[in-house]
């Protein structure tokens, strides 16, 4: 779309595993700052609602609900293994899907 993100919040599922938040911190090069206490993605539509009925006007209201937990920082020396890794996943799948062309 366009935008760069300029911060990464994490809550639920995936980010109760540290080491999960740190691979992400690690492949995106950019700090994960999780979520204490966050109700879930509810938060989000509820808000998201509340915005287009006219309720609210923005976003900034919502942090009300959240408290700031931990930031899990990238760690540079991981960047070039993870980005190995991602390459030789694109080019085995690139080989694959070549091989599949024309089955069902």
């Amino acid at each position: 779309m366009g935008h760069q993100p300029v911060q990464y919040l994490a809550s639920d599922g995936g980010a109760n595993s540290r080491i999960w938040m740190q691979i992400v911190a690690d492949i995106l090069q950019a700090p994960i700052q999780l979520l204490k206490g966050h109700p879930g993605s509810s938060l989000g539509a509820a808000w998201a609602a509340a915005i287009g009925t006219g309720q609210t006007k923005d976003w900034s209201g919502v942090g009300v609900f959240v408290e700031h937990g931990e930031a899990l920082h990238p760690n540079p020396g991981n960047a070039a293994i993870y980005e190995s890794g991602y390459r030789r996943f694109r080019d085995v799948y690139e080989s694959l899907k070549h091989l599949n062309r024309g089955r069902p």
